[in-house]
């Protein structure tokens, strides 16, 4: 899947950019300058690149709410997913989800247009309470990409750590 994103975060700041999902387990945030922003799943981690800081963090993959959409299969019939709200309003179906193991990190919000049925926006309250929504807009599916959107290379050549898809 490749799509144009808008997040809205709960300060009132609002980045946009390119979505990029290849399932299983790679995903990528291209966010638009001026934002330094980017975020990559490699398949193994989760890395978070702030250019301006030059700071990197990894995470591993099942500790992000994010693990629900690069899982190799979508679905809500898994152990370590609990459905906590189902809501229909007219052409949207919205339905709430937690990690019944960490309940207290936090809960995903998924939003389907549903005719078709296909997602077009999250949002995620932290286990700060912080809401962040990520709407989608020009979607394309069953796409061909690169392997190199969903590499990472540490700009920090003293790491001397490169994190891939492999």
């Amino acid at each position: 899947m490749q799509a144009s994103f808008v997040q809205f975060n709960e300060d009132g700041g609002v980045v946009s950019g390119q979505f990029f999902l290849r399932r299983p387990g790679q995903l990528r945030f291209e966010y638009t300058p001026p934002s330094p922003i980017l975020i990559v799943a490699t398949g193994r981690q989760l890395v978070f690149y702030d250019a301006e800081l030059e700071q990197v963090t990894y995470l591993p993959l099942s500790a992000t709410p994010l693990a629900f959409l690069i899982a190799d299969r979508f679905t809500f019939d898994r152990d370590d997913v609990e459905i906590t709200r189902i809501q229909r309003d007219p052409g949207v179906i919205s339905v709430s989800i937690v990690d019944p193991d960490n309940q207290g990190e936090g809960e995903i919000t998924l939003i389907f247009s549903d005719a078709p049925l296909a997602l077009r926006q999250w949002r995620v309250v932290d286990a700060q309470g912080k809401r962040t929504t990520v709407a989608l807009s020009e979607v394309r599916t069953n796409l061909e990409l690169d392997d190199e959107l969903f590499r990472f290379v540490d700009p920090n050549p003293f790491r001397h750590f490169e994190v891939d898809g492999d």
